[in-house]
């Protein structure tokens, strides 16, 4: 009777595989890092989005007008309860506001028409924007000054 191992892989075997692993991630890593840029930006735009509709909530909640504040080339955005700053909260990195502005809630729901345009240092850009009814959507110009 004669017992032989022939369920595993030579070292031979596995070092061929290794190798060509290494190859096809050679190839696919520079790919991936120019993905990253966008993978940003559409961050950064859902959380501005995702703020904005968190404002006009709680501005009909607490009766209270609210207003969101971002200036041109900066990395973060002010919410601003009445006169007084609230808090000033920063955008993900390597994202910057494209244009200046305010959006305003009231507490019965409707906004201060304007469009938060987002640019990435690539030079993808996006818009959150928002209707004087308080709808918010995110929308992808053709560049950062246009509207879409």
């Amino acid at each position: 009777m004669r017992f032989t191992n022939d369920a595993g892989f030579s070292l031979t075997e596995t070092l061929v595989v290794l190798a060509l692993m290494a190859i096809i991630a050679a190839i696919a890593l520079p790919g991936w890092s120019k993905l990253l840029p966008s993978f940003q930006l559409d961050s950064a735009t859902r959380q501005v989005q995702s703020e904005l509709h968190s404002l006009k909530m709680r501005a009909a909640a607490e009766n209270v007008g609210v207003q969101f504040v971002y200036a041109s080339g900066a990395s973060a955005y002010t919410i601003q309860n009445g006169l007084s700053v609230s808090v000033t909260k920063p955008l993900i990195e390597g994202v910057v506001i494209a244009n200046a502005g305010s959006i305003s809630f009231s507490p019965r729901g409707t906004a201060g028409a304007n469009r938060v345009r987002l640019r990435n240092q690539a030079g993808e850009c996006r818009q959150v924007v928002v209707s004087h009814t308080g709808r918010i959507r995110i929308c992808k110009p053709g560049d950062c000054s246009g509207d879409c």
